[in-house]
């Protein structure tokens, strides 16, 4: 089994009293970044020879992710979406962002996850209507999570005493048990919300592994999203001769070690009850990372694009099953998607489980990824995204002040891509398509803010290609409200 005493741990001293029955129901705990770029982890940057790397004190800024990584599966092509509220909704949904999601005609994660007996807590960012719709809400017949900690935006990881809600309005922290609101409190001057989380994390499995009660924690950390604060304590740890308060390169990483430190202890509370056995890991986050903040390297683009540097993310997968399987691969490079979260984790806690009945637009991976069964070929995901000032690669004639906005849908299937651009919401009916083979556009160097750049020409010459791919998308969008 996976060794998760680090010294990172080493200070945790877990009173717990451990199941005594055999072989209870599977755990799931999904954790999840916001805003983290793929060539910002070492078990990523080391993948490319040509990748920024990173000296710290103690080597490595995120330990347990590396033995995560190690003894688990590394996703290589892993997609989320170009910004934070649709990939949580693909996340929670298991569908394409452009589907409908409503309250009594769709469940989320969580009540799938109920629904096979396991206890749901979601602490942590929420940003989407589908979550402030059914997920914050206490709903008798549509519960998704049992206990629900929650914030849509943070303008200060450093939260004051007795400190109730978030400084912006209309951003309060949600804390509530069952139909229960909970007025929650910030116990200590200071409190960092890295932390904060963690600790919620940390007694939620405690007292269901007490209970002898199966679980889903759902750990969105608001983590690397700005603002870039880290605890001046790590930053001393992994820059011990750092004078002021450190680079924006250097306080992400301290950002992130933050976030592996909560994972170590999230690990040392599963290993401590017995429960890390029987518990699946998933590692990811929303979009890939915003300009001149985390690194995206080696893809090209930032955060709200829709090309890869936009919305490709880490994505690390950890079992017992994964760890002890002699045919895994150590790097998946199958086509991967956040939609594919709902329908593993299902199938971990039920093998019988009728995926066709959930209607996702997902997949169990871990046949694959156990190395079972060769990649998947044949995969689709779709992406949609207005172009905007935001928006690296869009200009759109006018400058911010005039409000245009373009629009991209993006197809990928396998190692292509077709994107549906256009100049101007307003006028939806004017557009063009690009072809992108995927892999010629890895270690392509940034592109400038312009139309005229080759981000919008095709990078293959595959004309049959082309065609067929327009259609496919064409077909796609015209059904995909329906499921």
């Amino acid at each position: 089994m996976l060794k998760l005493t680090l010294a990172v741990c080493s200070c945790l001293a877990v009173s717990t009293t451990c199941l005594a029955d055999a072989e209870p129901a599977a755990n799931v705990v999904v954790i999840f970044c916001d805003d983290l770029g793929y060539g910002e982890l070492p078990a990523y940057r080391k993948l490319y020879n040509e990748s920024e790397t990173s000296q710290t004190a103690i080597g490595s800024f995120t330990p347990n992710l590396d033995h995560l990584a190690q003894a688990g599966v590394v996703c290589t092509r892993a997609y989320g979406n170009n910004t934070c509220a649709p990939s949580r909704k693909s996340l929670l949904s298991g569908k394409w962002q452009t589907r409908t999601v409503s309250l009594g005609k769709h469940h989320l994660l969580g009540w799938h996850m109920r629904e096979a007996g396991l206890k749901t807590a979601h602490f942590g960012k929420y940003h989407d209507d589908v979550e402030k719709a059914i997920t914050i809400p206490y709903h008798p017949e549509h519960v998704e999570f049992d206990e629900f900690f929650g914030f849509e935006a943070m303008t200060n990881y450093f939260r004051r005493a007795g400190e109730v809600v978030a400084d912006r309005e209309n951003s309060p922290i949600t804390y509530r048990v069952g139909e229960r609101a909970i007025d929650y409190q910030f116990p200590k001057e200071g409190s960092y919300l890295t932390d904060t989380l963690t600790d919620l994390s940390v007694d939620f499995i405690n007292r269901c592994s007490q209970d002898g009660q199966p679980f889903l924690l759902y750990l969105p950390y608001n983590a690397p999203h700005a603002p870039i604060q880290a605890k001046r304590e790590d930053l001393r740890t992994l820059f011990p001769d750092l004078v002021g308060g450190g680079s924006v390169r250097q306080r992400i990483m301290a950002m992130m070690y933050a976030v592996d430190r909560g994972i170590g202890r999230v690990l040392h509370a599963l290993e401590e009850n017995q429960q890390l056995e029987r518990t699946l890991i998933v590692f990811t986050g929303d979009n890939n990372g915003e300009e001149n903040l985390s690194l995206t390297y080696p893809l090209h683009g930032y955060k709200h694009e829709p090309f890869d540097g936009g919305i490709r993310v880490p994505f690390i997968v950890w079992s017992s099953t994964l760890e002890k399987s002699s045919s895994k691969p150590d790097y998946y490079d199958g086509l991967v998607s956040i939609c594919d979260i709902l329908p593993t984790a299902l199938r971990h806690v039920d093998p019988s489980a009728d995926l066709d009945s959930v209607g996702s637009d997902g997949t169990d991976i871990m046949p694959f990824l156990s190395g079972r069964k060769p990649p998947l070929k044949g995969r689709r995901y779709i992406n949609l995204r207005t172009l905007n000032h935001r928006s690296n690669t869009w200009d759109g004639g006018r400058d911010t002040e005039g409000k245009t906005t373009g629009f991209c849908t993006a197809l990928i299937a396998d190692d292509y891509k077709i994107m549906r651009v256009g100049q101007d919401t307003a006028r939806p009916d004017e557009f063009f398509y690009v072809l992108h083979h995927l892999p010629d556009m890895v270690g392509k160097a940034s592109a400038e803010a312009s139309l005229e750049e080759d981000y919008y020409y095709d990078t293959s010459s595959d004309r049959s290609k082309k065609a067929a791919l327009v259609v496919e998308l064409e077909e796609l969008l015209k059904g995909s409200n329906t499921r």
